[in-house]
């Protein structure tokens, strides 16, 4: 204790010199103030060490469990003191313990999503990539019909635009992850944005043999980025799609309160199976009648948007007698 802390030999010097100037000017009164000031200055001292001795104790103790936390101790426990600095001072050091523990779990969390990531990408990429290989080589057969040809043609700009799509979703996702994209608090009309939406969806719905039917108020409005909801939409009208048969329909119901503004998009597919319902907005997620094309993000792509513009989406089934799957999106006119 001595040996290490300049300031604390300071002290005790400073008492030291103290009490014998001040046991020098009581010796004019009397032998006996000058040995009760010694005496009381020599408990209060022994008193003070003691104290300290045991406080340096406890900050020794802490600094062997920060040094055993350092070199990847798990099981350290603090001792618990009841008060004092040294109190307040291990259980700060606890508290950041935890955080620190914690953070390094949420990394190590991240870690492994963006391992699984990039493996899910990978496998994504793979599929188109390698269809492409086996037309290209299928294109080095003289023999080859011009029918053929152009059936190979039309399979490869297939694969080709599955991936720019992966591409620009995953960029997409990466941008709204990072807070690098700004959405407007414009206000705009709902029937004017599920229109705009559908327009993408226009000629595959009509080859698919699947309707689109809407039903929206003229004065639904909605305070958010149109464009990015749009996106949104758009996918969820995607999957709709991808999963009602020929001769199907996909609704759109619109209701506008003072409170909310909600959207409800069903169809008339094969539903969502009650195990995948909990999963359906997860990323890289394929529920049980999933196609073989299906990615995986375009539902994780609306729920982001959807809730970085303060709304809640949530997926199920519609109710008995009718099947398919429903979607219902809520952009509240007010803060929750």
């Amino acid at each position: 204790m001595f040996r290490y802390n300049a300031e604390v030999r300071r002290e005790y010097l400073t008492c030291i010199v103290l009490t014998l100037i001040l046991a020098a000017s009581l010796s004019l009164i009397g032998p006996e103030a000058s040995i009760a000031v010694l005496l009381t200055a020599v408990v209060f001292m022994l008193i003070r060490i003691i104290a300290d001795i045991r406080r340096y104790r406890r900050i020794s103790d802490l600094s062997d469990s920060i040094d055993k936390i350092l070199h990847g101790a798990e099981d350290v426990k603090f001792e618990e003191y009841k008060e004092g600095e040294v109190a307040i001072l291990s259980s700060e050091i606890h508290k950041m313990v935890i955080r620190l523990r914690e953070q390094a779990s949420q990394l190590l969390a991240d870690k492994r999503f963006l391992s699984d990531s990039i493996a899910d990408i990978a496998h994504q990429l793979r599929t188109p990539l390698t269809s492409m290989n086996i037309i290209v080589d299928m294109f080095s057969d003289a023999e080859l019909s011009d029918e053929k040809r152009f059936d190979l043609l039309a399979e490869m700009m297939q694969s080709l635009n599955r991936i720019e799509w992966l591409i620009n979703t995953l960029l997409k996702m990466s941008k709204i992850d990072a807070d690098t994209v700004f959405f407007e608090t414009k206000e705009y009309n709902v029937k004017e944005m599920l229109k705009k939406s559908a327009e993408s969806l226009a000629v595959p719905l009509d080859i698919n043999g699947v309707a689109l039917k809407m039903e929206v108020p003229d004065d639904a409005v909605v305070r958010g980025d149109m464009m990015w909801t749009c996106e949104a939409i758009s996918n969820i009208l995607k999957n709709c799609m991808e999963h009602t048969p020929e001769g199907g329909m996909i609704e759109i119901f619109v209701k506008h309160t003072p409170i909310y503004t909600e959207i409800v998009i069903r169809d008339t597919g094969t539903g969502i199976d009650p195990e995948d319902i909990p999963h359906v907005f997860e990323r890289f997620y394929r529920g049980k009648v999933a196609l073989n094309t299906s990615i995986g993000i375009g539902l994780a792509l609306s729920k982001m948007i959807v809730e970085r513009q303060s709304g809640t989406i949530r997926a199920d089934n519609r109710e008995e007698p009718e099947h398919g799957a429903q979607f219902t999106i809520r952009f509240y006119t007010t803060k929750r």
